[in-house]
C-alpha cells in the first residue's frame, strides 16, 4: 500500500506494444494502490494507455540532449518514491544516474505483471 500523496512514475515510449504495456501498468496500479501514477509517454502511448494513469507526459520520444536533460529535471522535481522503466532502452536505463534525489527504479513491472488480464483496449 503506498503512502497518501506519493508519486509512481511509469516510462514507457511504445516498447513491446500497448497490451503487455497496460498489464504492466495494472500491476503498477495494484502494487501502489493510493499512489499518483504518472505515464511519461509519447502522445500514442497516451491515446493507448494513458487512461490507466492519473496525468501523463507527452515527452518521452524527444531525442535530443537537452531534452533528455528536461526530462530528468522534471522526474527530479517530480521527487517519485518508484520510477518503473517499461521502455528499458538506453536513455531509459541511463536516466537512473540523472534523477535527483534517486527514487527507487525498477527495470520491470511488479512481478505479477502478466498474471492478471489486461484492461481492454478501446
Amino acid at each position: 500500500m503506498a503512502e497518501a500523496g506519493e508519486r509512481i512514475v511509469a516510462i514507457w515510449l511504445g516498447r513491446g506494444g500497448p497490451g503487455p504495456a497496460r498489464k504492466a501498468l495494472g500491476a503498477i496500479r495494484a502494487a501502489h494502490s493510493g499512489a499518483r501514477l504518472i505515464l511519461l509517454t509519447t502522445p500514442e502511448g497516451r491515446r493507448k494507455a494513458g487512461d490507466i494513469a492519473d496525468s501523463c507526459w507527452e515527452d518521452g520520444a524527444i531525442r535530443s540532449a537537452s531534452a533528455f536533460l528536461a526530462r530528468a529535471r522534471r522526474l527530479s522535481w517530480a521527487s517519485p518514491a518508484h520510477i518503473y522503466d517499461l521502455e528499458g532502452s538506453r536513455m531509459t536505463r541511463f536516466m537512473r544516474f540523472c534523477v535527483w534525489p534517486r527514487p527507487q527504479w525498477h527495470e520491470r513491472a511488479p512481478e505479477d505483471a502478466f498474471d492478471d488480464p489486461a484492461p481492454s483496449l478501446s
